[in-house]
């Protein structure tokens, strides 16, 4: 399984969404040929359905079958409504060659912190195990190099147990601009940075995971190419 991880598009209006380095980004991710793309939230800036165009536009240029679920910032100004006409369902199973994805919408109207809630925990007991990947865009546990940490899930100690639980053996999540990888129970849990945001000073980049025996994710800078290796055994 070849996935293609990006996110934090933040297409929008303003001077921080760089058009050029996200077709840059897309231009680079369809070489890879992956199975599938997943977009872990905040595809726009301000959750205005101009915006929700204007990146659903971009997605197109993707030629292979893409999985996306809304941040923070696409649930601004009813913008979760918004998503659903352009993009599809805020919560879905999914399945890709032997795996089921598993897209949850962690994002609440008007606010930065991110929740999972009761409803979806419930539902993700039907379908979540060994074989699945979580999406969703907040992270689970604290990045580094990203500051005070504040946004971290109000409910990630029971998202993690459940996960722990079930033997879930991928998470894929954005939210914070900065790429990074956790293991723990097992569980790889990564971080992809912004493809095509200047809000953070970071690189803008995307993450290519394969899923084998082993889990192996390659950070790929989007501007010069260069890629970052980190290898899992698979247990």
């Amino acid at each position: 399984m070849k996935i293609a991880h990006i996110s934090d598009i933040h297409f929008g209006m303003s001077w921080m969404f760089i058009e050029k380095m996200a077709k840059k980004g897309i231009e680079r991710l369809n070489k890879e040929e992956p199975d599938v793309v997943v977009i872990t939230g905040d595809l726009t800036d301000y959750g205005l359905k101009k915006e929700y165009r204007g990146v659903k536009r971009l997605l197109d240029s993707i030629n292979c079958e893409y999985l996306a679920i809304p941040g923070n910032h696409d649930a601004r100004h009813q913008g979760a409504s918004v998503f659903e006409e352009y993009i599809g369902d805020r919560f879905f199973v999914k399945k890709v060659r032997g795996y089921k994805f598993v897209g949850l919408d962690s994002s609440q109207p008007d606010l930065d912190e991110g929740h999972v809630g009761r409803e979806q925990i419930e539902k993700m007991k039907r379908y979540i195990g060994r074989n699945s990947i979580i999406i969703l865009h907040h992270h689970l546990l604290p990045v580094p190099d990203t500051g005070r940490e504040r946004n971290v899930l109000v409910d990630a100690g029971d998202v993690l147990k459940l996960l722990s639980e079930y033997q879930v053996k991928v998470v894929l999540n954005g939210h914070k601009h900065v790429p990074w990888v956790w293991e723990i129970n097992n569980i790889v849990i990564s971080t992809a940075g912004t493809l095509s945001c200047e809000r953070t000073p970071y690189t803008q980049s995307f993450n290519i995971v394969e899923i084998d025996k082993k889990i192996k994710i390659r950070k790929i800078n989007v501007f010069d190419g260069k890629e970052k290796v980190i290898v899992f055994e698979g247990k």
